[in-house]
């Protein structure tokens, strides 16, 4: 706008030249309305700048990563003045941090109109994307003048973390056994004779040993009890959101999602269902989910977006051990960036035929025997806990090699 001044000055003296070395009235007159000009430019400006409205019509609410999200913003020029320079001003930043980045549109809009204009944002991380609308800038005619008008309009969009299913990991074929489950099918019969799951006419092959005598007494026709399928509920799945001192959180975030994800999504795959848990610093307390169908899993997503992840060293085994004190798991897995002899003590007191941790890790950083003290891997293997390496850099490569 410098450069405008600066040019506006040089008419404004040029013409004032003229005016006086000529002495003529046209010139006068042109002289005059140049001197005016920037009242007339102001006053309009003033008009715009209450009559103009922006705000969010519609946006995409769930997005992956890296793709790019559609955000429709709706201008409003109901004066019949043509808005030829109008910035909108948008903040965006993702919910794991509280780095805030800036984007600005230059948009032109005529009068008596009412625009849809779309301003496409992409995000390379997972989490909530907070996305504002913070002001918009109206400019005069010659782009002197400018007002600012501050909004107040906020969304946000669910950018998902990548997850798959796992191939050739033999950790999902380790979680085949059950413990006693309280759970059963509601889709299909079994062999379980604890639970009744429907009872139906006799069918040729139908075993005598289920017939319900009483029931077909009643009715005069022979009546088939089916039992129910009992569901596999003894894996626990354990997903720690402490970040290591000197990690990027959102590249570290990113990881530990996607490994803990992909490892829930391929045991939804197997049809076994299990828990899914993680510690919520910002309520003090673990958040159990049961998984048994894809929805139950975007639901672990959508809490863990909201948990966040904390830096210091906080004792979640021993929140969870707390509240879940009696419960036992044919496998326990827990998904961690950091490890010590306290969490080792923390993972043994958990009832669970076999423990696994899978340690995120950045192998660029540091070397696999800076890792853990070597008295951590010794207590590991006097309790039995397996210890799996996956670099943060290639999470599906290493899931998939482990065994």
């Amino acid at each position: 706008m410098l450069r405008n001044y600066i040019k506006y000055l040089l008419l404004l003296i040029g013409l004032g030249l003229l005016a006086v070395l000529y002495e003529d009235y046209y010139l006068g007159v042109i002289f005059l309305t140049a001197i005016s000009l920037p009242f007339l430019m102001i006053l309009l400006l003033s008009r715009l700048y209450h009559k103009v409205t922006v705000e969010f019509v519609s946006v995409v609410h769930i997005a992956n990563k890296g793709q790019k999200i559609p955000i429709s913003v709706q201008l409003n020029n109901p004066t019949i003045f043509p808005i030829p320079n109008l910035l909108i001003y948008l903040t965006y930043k993702n919910g794991y941090t509280s780095q805030v980045s800036k984007i600005k549109f230059a948009f032109s809009i005529d009068g008596n109109t009412r625009t849809t204009v779309v301003c496409n944002l992409c995000s390379e991380y997972s989490g909530n994307l907070e996305i504002s609308l913070q002001a918009v800038r109206v400019y005069d005619y010659l782009k002197m003048f400018s007002f600012r008008k501050k909004m107040k309009q906020e969304i946000k969009v669910a950018v998902l973390p990548f997850y798959y299913e796992l191939t050739g990991n033999e950790m999902l074929s380790h979680s085949a056994r059950l413990v006693e489950s309280d759970y059963y099918s509601n889709v299909k019969s079994g062999d379980d004779p604890s639970e009744v799951f429907t009872i139906r006419e006799y069918r040729e092959g139908d075993r005598p040993q289920r017939i319900h005598w009483k029931l077909s007494s009643k009715l005069n026709q022979l009546m088939i009890k089916e039992f129910s399928d009992p569901l596999n509920c003894s894996v626990l799945l354990f997903v720690d959101l402490s970040i290591p001192e000197g990690e990027n959180t959102l590249s570290f975030m990113d990881a530990l999602l996607e490994c803990a994800l992909s490892l829930s999504y391929s045991y939804l795959s197997e049809r076994l269902m299990h828990y899914f848990a993680w510690y919520d610093e910002n309520l003090g307390t673990c958040i159990r989910l049961r998984i048994t169908q894809e929805k139950d899993l975007f639901e672990a997503i959508d809490g863990l977006f909201r948990a966040g992840p904390y830096e210091k060293m906080t004792d979640a085994l021993s929140a969870y051990l707390a509240e879940h004190t009696n419960d036992q798991y044919s496998d326990l897995v827990f998904v961690t960036g950091e490890i010590s002899s306290e969490r080792m003590n923390s993972l043994f007191l958990l009832k669970a035929a076999t423990r696994q941790v899978i340690y995120m890790n950045d192998p660029l950083e540091k070397q696999e025997d800076q890792f853990f003290p070597e008295e951590t891997l010794l207590l590991s293997k006097e309790m039995g806990i397996d210890l799996l390496f996956v670099d943060i850099h290639n999470v599906k490569r290493d899931m998939e090699e482990q065994g």
